[in-house]
């Protein structure tokens, strides 16, 4: 039954997975972590014995400082150890398998390090970087942007910092408390992270937090007392599993969180991944694509194009991602009719922007589906409620077709163009497109 539920709701891509410091695992059997604080202990000349599990950086942070050593010595150095190991280390098992987990595409992780994002990286776009990172701290708040969660480019969200040459990360317990406390604020809060997690069941996986910060992580992304949320969570955790208190509090006030008491949060994940694996996935797809089940992303820009240029249209939609946006990017593989064409209708009605992609090849006087895309677009125009339908309709052209070349629409020819050959953005073009995204996104936001 606890499996079989928590399978159901990753399918239904309504699972967060928190990921802790106990998953990144070396090859030699140990943490990243506790190699970290043997680094540290060392740089700062104090003894790496007796750390106590879970909390080996703090204990070797307070012996500098009990040592007559200063706090804000500490940061710039473990950056460097950080940023040295995380690009040479091997990436963890643990982190591939639930990189591999597709339904998951926003991980908040409770680490400073970049591990879970090349195993992003590595598992979904074969070592290119794409998936999009975010940081919070008290003061830089950092957040996500509308729909987000739903785009095809995995999103992972640092909510205790990441490593820096300040202190803009959490490394003592005393830091995690001002980052808690800031969270909890109102000025100081990324409120489009907590309002997304506030419709998202957590899975807490080893993030040694202890038993009060795991309550508040738990309380502030409910948004409401745990004894009244209806919210089902997960806890995997290597402090978790353990401390009697803890398990105690969730067992009378939060009655929907389950705790996994079979193991520790590594074969925890290894046997989801087991489960996953083994299961027939309908819904198994990248979350950017519009289907049936998995509705359009409000909001995303929509591109236009002939299959003959579908590498250029490739080229303007990673750029897009890239610079934060979603896109809409249709897939060889839905198929065509009315059900189609419904959903196309559909997602021009809700685009912040709609992006036609003109070339020599859009010329042919054959019947083809772009041209139905272009048609419902200009309908979408001359209908919704723009001051300037300059601001919807955003042609390029990949080639040396000219604005009142046969074939063309006269409204896109009365457009401004952005000429981009063989569909290498300019740095003009993601910028003006970018503002124009932002700017529906802002008004979106506002009305709902």
């Amino acid at each position: 039954m606890f499996w079989d539920q928590l399978l159901q709701l990753i399918d239904e891509r309504r699972v967060v997975p928190v990921v802790g410091r106990d998953l990144l695992l070396l090859n030699d059997g140990g943490t990243l972590y506790v190699r970290l604080a043997h680094q540290l202990a060392g740089y700062l000349e104090v003894s790496p014995e007796n750390l106590h599990p879970g909390d080996e950086l703090n204990e070797v942070v307070c012996r500098f400082l009990a040592a007559g050593g200063l706090l804000q010595d500490v940061y710039s150095p473990l950056k460097t150890m950080v940023g040295r190991e995380s690009a040479s280390l091997p990436i963890p098992p643990p982190l591939l398998q639930l990189a591999s987990i597709r339904p998951f595409n926003l991980y908040v992780t409770t680490t400073f390090d970049s591990l879970l994002t090349r195993a992003l990286d590595q598992v979904r776009f074969d070592g290119e970087t794409r998936t999009r990172v975010f940081a919070y701290a008290p003061n830089d708040v950092q957040d996500l942007t509308r729909g987000q969660r739903v785009s095809e480019i995995p999103v992972v969200y640092h909510v205790l910092g990441k490593a820096s040459a300040t202190p803009a990360y959490a490394v003592t317990q005393e830091d995690m408390i001002e980052f808690f406390h800031g969270l909890q604020s109102q000025t100081h809060q990324p409120g489009v992270l907590l309002d997304e997690l506030r419709r998202q069941s957590l899975l807490i996986l080893g993030s040694r937090l202890g038993d009060w910060l795991t309550r508040f992580l738990m309380r502030i992304s409910s948004g409401q007392p745990l004894s009244a949320s209806t919210r089902m969570d997960y806890v995997a955790d290597g402090g978790g599993n353990t401390d009697p208190n803890l398990v105690l509090f969730l067992r009378h006030f939060s009655r929907g969180t389950k705790v996994y008491t079979a193991g520790n949060a590594i074969e925890f994940v290894n046997e989801l991944h087991q489960r996953w694996t083994g299961r027939d996935h309908r819904t198994d797809e990248p979350p950017g694509v519009a289907t049936a089940e998995n509705p359009d992303v409000p909001g995303a820009i929509f591109l236009s194009y002939a299959s003959e240029d579908r590498k250029a249209a490739e080229n303007i939609k990673n750029a897009l991602e890239l610079a934060g946006m979603d896109v809409f990017f249709d897939r060889d593989d839905l198929k065509g009719g009315d059900l189609f064409e419904a959903r196309i209708r559909r997602s021009l009605r809700q685009c912040a922007l709609f992006i036609p992609v003109i070339s020599r090849s859009t010329l042919t006087s054959s019947r083809r589906f772009f041209r139905k895309e272009w048609n419902l677009a200009l309908e979408e125009a001359q209908m919704a409620p723009f001051s300037d339908q300059d601001e919807f309709l955003m042609p390029v052209v990949i080639d040396d077709t000219q604005p009142h070349a046969p074939g063309i629409p006269e409204r896109f020819s009365a457009t401004q163009w952005h000429s981009l050959p063989d569909g290498r953005p300019s740095p003009e073009f993601v910028a003006r497109a970018q503002g124009l995204y932002r700017r529906y996104q802002k008004s979106h936001a506002s009305v709902s």
